[in-house]
């Protein structure tokens, strides 16, 4: 397969890394959304922020990534409790639907299903 910038191809196994990060950042700062508003859903934020611990060590990545995708379908479903815009929250559910077929990738604790 031709590329544009072949030189970069190396960096291919880091991919799943960089998507793990943003998906940790993302369930975090929705930790943080849930814990500090006037509606404190204490449930929800303690199961994102087991998936973001999960999802940022690579531990069991993927059945934190169907977790992670079961809270993003529920933040679309209850707009009281998206923490994030909606193109967010569907890029997020993009992002662990993509972790759950690649598996952890580099520097992860754990083997694909």
């Amino acid at each position: 397969m031709l590329s544009t910038l072949p030189e970069l191809l190396f960096l291919a196994p880091f991919s799943a890394l960089l998507i793990r990060v943003a998906l940790a950042l993302t369930f975090t700062f929705a930790t943080l959304r849930h814990t500090r508003g006037s509606e404190r859903v204490l449930w929800l934020a303690l199961i994102e922020i087991a998936a973001a611990i999960t999802l940022a060590l690579g531990v069991r990545t993927q059945i934190a990534a169907i977790a992670g995708a079961a809270i993003i379908c529920v933040w679309l479903i209850s707009p009281r409790m998206r923490p994030l815009a909606h193109s967010t929250a569907l890029l997020a559910l993009v992002l662990s639907l993509s972790l759950i077929v690649t598996g952890a990738g580099a520097f992860a604790f754990d083997l694909p299903l």
